[in-house]
């Protein structure tokens, strides 16, 4: 794989940064305050908004949702507390030049929605890009050009902990208003099983946007409907397994539309080794969906070798391995699905991290090759199975 230049990596850090204290002055002006409170024994920051009715009666105050108080960067920013001007055409320049240098860009409708949305406080609240639009975003975060034909995708994917979407006190406005100013055809989508809450909003092309959340209970409440307060009362977020290892400690990227829109998207460590879990799960009808899967996994495997980050990609592994039989059957069934020189790759990341970690390779199945993996899957599924 081809790594972008030094020049083309630091850029592109650069614009995450940019983006990232553009958004942060956008939403939080100079004339309030912040403050901490304590929510379901956690502090996490807020800011307090003095709006003026411009003499025609008190000034109100509103309190908006920061983060959490133990969150190094969110601290930083809300102690210091200066106002740092980011020029938009500055940033607008550093997007384009990425772009040239061949960085994925989504298409203009698509990047509209996102950065709208954006605009409209989704990443403040701490919903995570997930999906093929999180991928596209990788080739910045690895420095390493990633296939073309992996980034497109049809749909935009939001997940959030339900956790925190109950607990922060603070949402957004309409999602349908937001989504009909991009584009005036977008729907709500319903779920035949759900006739109370959206299951998402589609437009007139077929482009959808939908909401996800972890399932960390019964395997039966799986991709049922639930409500996530801070995305409005409306909205219903889909309940998938395996999501709260995706989502877990996400990351500041961009999206390289107009002058970059800062999102948070899983470490893409977590997103290669989920991809390999979901591919197991896809029935026949998405074996499309399922070699996507395989494919973006095989190239973020190898791009972390080409960027000499194995380690990385490592430990995710490991921390998934370690959950349990079930999980490591659908990692072993994922990972035999991969091409030879990439199996090797991930088994060679794998040991990297288990000598880091004082621990034997060996108990994580990838580094005696795929027979050794097999017989590691067979064992895994026969534990997993039901006593009869």
């Amino acid at each position: 794989m081809k790594q972008f230049s030094n020049i083309d990596q630091v850029m592109f850090s650069d614009l995450v940064q940019k983006a990232t204290d553009a958004e942060f002055d956008e939403n939080f002006p100079e004339n309030g305050t912040f403050l901490k409170q304590k929510r379901a024994n956690r502090e996490y920051y807020y800011y307090k908004a003095y709006e003026t009715s411009g003499g025609q009666g008190p000034t109100k105050t509103a309190l908006k949702y920061v983060g959490p108080a133990d969150n190094p960067e969110i601290a930083k920013r809300a102690q210091a507390f200066q106002r740092t001007k980011i020029g938009y055409r500055a940033r607008r320049e550093l997007a384009a030049k990425l772009r040239r240098a061949g960085y994925p860009a989504p298409p203009h409708m698509e990047g509209l929605v996102v950065s709208e949305l954006a605009r409209a406080g989704l990443f403040r609240l701490r919903a995570t890009l997930v999906g093929s639009m999180a991928y596209q975003t990788y080739s910045g975060v690895l420095g390493v050009r990633l296939p073309d034909e992996l980034v497109t995708t049809e749909d935009m994917d939001i997940a959030k902990f339900y956790g925190i979407s109950i607990s922060i006190d603070d949402s957004m406005p309409d999602i349908e208003d937001i989504l009909k100013k991009v584009d005036p055809t977008f729907a709500p989508s319903f779920s035949p099983d759900e006739t109370k809450l959206f299951s998402g909003f589609a437009n007139a092309a077929g482009f959808k946007v939908e909401f996800l959340t972890p399932n960390r209970g019964d395997e039966d409440y799986s991709s049922r409907l639930t409500k996530m307060p801070s995305l409005g009362p409306s909205v219903g977020a889909q309940v998938l397994r395996f999501l709260d290892y995706l989502i877990h400690e996400p990351i500041r990227s961009v999206v390289l539309h107009d002058a970059g829109v800062p999102v948070l998207v899983p470490a893409p460590e977590r997103y290669a080794i989920h991809k390999l879990i979901v591919a197991t799960k896809r029935n026949v009808f998405f074996a499309a969906k399922a070699k996507k899967d395989i494919n973006q996994a095989d190239a973020l495997i190898q791009a972390f070798d080409t960027a000499k980050r194995g380690s990385d990609l490592g430990f995710a592994w490991m921390e998934a391995w370690e959950r349990g039989a079930g999980w490591r059957r659908r990692l072993g069934v994922g990972a035999l699905r991969l091409s030879d020189n990439t199996f090797a790759m991930l088994s060679k990341s794998v040991a990297e991290a288990a000598k880091l970690d004082g621990k034997s390779a060996d108990e994580y199945g990838v580094t005696r090759g795929k027979d050794g993996l097999l017989a590691r899957v067979s064992i895994a599924k026969a534990a997993a199975a039901p006593a009869p």
